[in-house]
């Protein structure tokens, strides 16, 4: 009886420890202790190689997200001898050459990617509404175009279908161009560099001086430089990119005189920030005459800038460099519309500006017979 008596009274004291301090709902407590599911197995994240547990979907973020598809991703370009070209090349060297070219150009998107890194990730981190510097503006833009063109010129030798690596290096530098020009975000980087509408290529279009001109027998002083100036519109506005000041004060010196586009506008600058910066705000120009190499953004960089924008005005060089077709088709892809060959220093012959008009004149001409249109 003892025994049946102390059982009982440790029963008893057992009692709510089984039920969690409620005598009346041990049997519930009971029933759902068996029922308690297994713990969850934690999900994993892979980020560059290596396995990093994920608290759950709501505790990742979409910009998180976002920096590890652009930014933690890291790129290893196809074996050459296993790229898949299309279409298939005609010849071995041909072949040789395009498996060679696919090395090099995804070596220069692997730099790329490494340089522009940290720009992507600080503009995901800080968000969409912060004001780019234009220093950074300044260097970023023309990398980011030269290095797109250099990928979509790839694309067109490589199925970028069955290479990953090239899809993304393209996804990649558009994500960082869209970031960088708002403006271009849904356009491809085909319709940005490659897709001119308004024209094609010709080389002796393009080429908007005459080689066979006999200067001396032309007899082209200051009536011959007049005759030019009339024929072009009136209120035809036109800015110079030159850091040559002899350049610079001859044109001006010219224009008040009214000879150099005496019947319109024309506004002077050394420097190509300053150029932009008058573009931007609201400046209007029809024609820009551009030196190619100008300390701190020629005319590569200063068209690059402008086509970026949406600048839709003739932007022609003006260059000491001779006539070639190939490098005439690579800055028309760039965005220039004409180049015009002058000597150099030719700011001090006395034909410099019926040389310059003229090939003014026949731009304007050609765009009007053939209805050029950006």
């Amino acid at each position: 009886m003892k025994k049946i008596i102390l059982l009982a009274v440790v029963f008893i004291y057992a009692f709510p420890c089984a039920a969690q301090k409620n005598p009346f709902k041990w049997w519930k407590g009971f029933r759902s202790a068996a029922r308690t599911p297994a713990p969850a197995v934690p999900s994993f994240r892979v980020v560059q190689g290596k396995i990093l547990p994920s608290p759950g979907r709501s505790m990742v973020s979409a910009k998180q997200l976002e920096l590890e598809k652009y930014i933690a991703r890291a790129v290893r370009p196809t074996l050459p001898e296993n790229v898949a070209l299309s279409p298939t090349p005609a010849s071995l060297p041909q072949e040789i050459y395009a498996r060679e070219r696919y090395k090099h150009v995804m070596e220069n998107f692997q730099k790329f990617k490494k340089e522009t890194g940290p720009f992507l990730y600080y503009r995901i981190k800080e968000g969409y509404g912060t004001e780019i510097p234009s220093v950074q503006s300044r260097v970023l833009l023309p990398a980011v175009a030269d290095m797109e063109r250099e990928l979509l010129r790839l694309g067109a030798t490589v199925d970028v279908r069955e290479d990953a690596p090239l899809a993304f290096a393209l996804e990649y530098v558009a994500r960082v161009r869209d970031e960088l020009a708002p403006l271009l975000k849904g356009l491809s980087g085909a319709d940005i560099y490659f897709s001119r509408q308004d024209r094609a290529f010709v080389g002796d279009e393009f080429y908007l001086h005459d080689p066979e001109l006999k200067r001396w027998s032309s007899m082209l002083r200051r009536g011959q430089a007049l005759a030019q100036a009339e024929k072009l519109p009136q209120g035809l506005r036109v800015a110079v990119l030159n850091d040559r000041r002899s350049v610079l004060e001859e044109m001006t010196k010219s224009h008040r005189n009214g000879v150099f586009i005496r019947n319109g506008e024309l506004a002077c600058f050394s420097s190509a920030a300053d150029l932009i910066a008058s573009v931007r705000s609201g400046k209007k120009y029809d024609i820009i005459l551009t030196d190619i190499i100008v300390p701190g953004g020629g005319g590569y960089y200063l068209t690059n800038i402008l086509r970026l924008d949406g600048f839709s005005g003739a932007i022609i060089a003006l260059s000491a460099y001779e006539r070639d077709d190939a490098m005439g088709l690579e800055m028309f892809e760039r965005g220039f519309d004409g180049m015009l060959n002058l000597p150099i220093s030719f700011e001090h012959s006395p034909f410099w500006a019926s040389d310059v008009m003229r090939g003014l004149n026949k731009y304007l001409y050609l765009r009007r017979l053939n209805g050029w249109s950006r």
